[in-house]
């Protein structure tokens, strides 16, 4: 055959597979252009900013609604987002960071690194509680979640939060082993508040600083922080209740639990260094991460959960707090799958309906 001839077959060809296979994309970028915007009204949520990536890369993107309902304020990629638990995923990934220096070790007992701080007298041996059980959430402490602290409020210290000091809301839950560490899943908050400390101790840093100079920055993630400073306001959505009426922005002191303000284009930015190389971690460790720890039966690797949702299993972290919902969720063998930030407390019915749509795509 002539070569030609045979090009232009080839050629053909692709084009055909081509338009065979945009329709589907389309068909699902048309449902979500339909749809989410009725989902949003359903569930009084104002606002949502949504990527979905195929094979490592972004295929759609974009903003819905407001980030502020009152002044008509649209959301844009760069419209800041408190992300919930989430942000456990980004403090894992400044504890691996420690691991990969040497300066601390997975099996090590956490209160090998803590000087401000120990766990209350328990029934426990506390030196099972290792910085790697602390990860995956099998160190059998107390403390499932935080809740924030309103803008005029005096957060307290870490060690005042982790002894129990956490607001009027709950003003006698500290930190504490309740079951035997190793054992079994238990998802604690409070585990990656003594992460936070531990943090401090072996860097001399505050929190907040060490994840802006060893993560943030390298990755250029110029909108993503820890502090609730001028620049970050001057960006991010407003949050709002299950009534779609606005509600206060909460601080925490449980920083690396709950704390995390990013916008959709540095998840973006987030996504693809977990996908490839970065100048944080490796990829072996980052595959370890993702791994489920054994104790967990099969829920959590080391600041990552996995997910079954019908026949795809995902991987990621699901992001909640007062006015915020968030996902951030993957199939990680492909390095697809969906970010969704919303601004409002129903967002989470809202991220299901897309992942679900999402899922339909997927397996056509």
């Amino acid at each position: 055959m002539h070569s030609t001839t045979l090009l232009t077959i080839l050629f053909l060809s692709a084009n055909l597979a081509f338009a065979k296979a945009q329709p589907a994309f389309t068909t699902l970028t048309d449902d979500l252009e339909q749809k989410v915007p009725s989902w949003m009204e359903s569930t009084k949520v104002p606002g949502v900013a949504l990527a979905i990536f195929d094979k490592g890369e972004v295929v759609y993107q974009k903003g819905f609604g407001f980030a502020d309902a009152g002044r008509k304020k649209p959301v844009t990629p760069k419209s800041g987002f408190n992300i919930g638990s989430i942000s456990k995923m980004f403090t894992a990934w400044g504890v691996m960071n420690l691991v990969e220096e040497g300066r601390i070790k997975l099996d090590d007992p956490v209160e090998k690194y803590l000087s401000r701080w120990t766990f209350p007298p328990s029934d426990y041996n506390t030196e099972k509680v290792t910085v790697g059980a602390l990860l995956s959430h099998t160190a059998g402490l107390s403390v499932h979640g935080y809740p924030g602290f309103q803008p005029d409020e005096t957060l307290p210290s870490l060690e005042a939060s982790l002894s129990g000091i956490n607001g009027s809301e709950r003003p006698d839950e500290p930190v504490e082993i309740i079951i035997e560490p190793g054992t079994e899943f238990k998802y604690s908050g409070g585990g990656y508040t003594v992460l936070q400390l531990m943090i401090e101790e072996v860097t001399g840093r505050p929190f907040a600083e060490y994840m802006e100079q060893t993560l943030f920055e390298p990755l250029k993630m110029g909108h993503t922080s820890f502090t609730i400073d001028e620049k970050m306001l001057r960006h991010s959505a407003l949050p709002y209740d299950e009534q779609g009426e606005e509600i206060p922005l909460e601080r925490f002191t449980a920083q690396a639990a709950a704390g995390l303000h990013t916008t959709l284009a540095d998840m973006i930015t987030f996504a693809k260094a977990s996908f490839g190389d970065n100048p944080i971690l490796s990829n072996e460790t980052i595959t370890m991460m993702q791994t489920p720890v054994e104790a967990t039966d099969g829920r959590y690797g080391l600041g990552y959960m996995k997910y079954k949702m019908g026949p795809v299993a995902m991987t990621g972290h699901a992001g909640s707090n007062d006015g915020w919902q968030a996902g951030f969720m993957f199939n990680a063998d492909e390095h697809s799958g969906v970010i969704i930030l919303t601004n409002g407390s129903n967002g989470k019915q809202l991220a299901i309906q897309v992942l679900k749509q999402w899922i339909g795509w997927k397996m056509n």
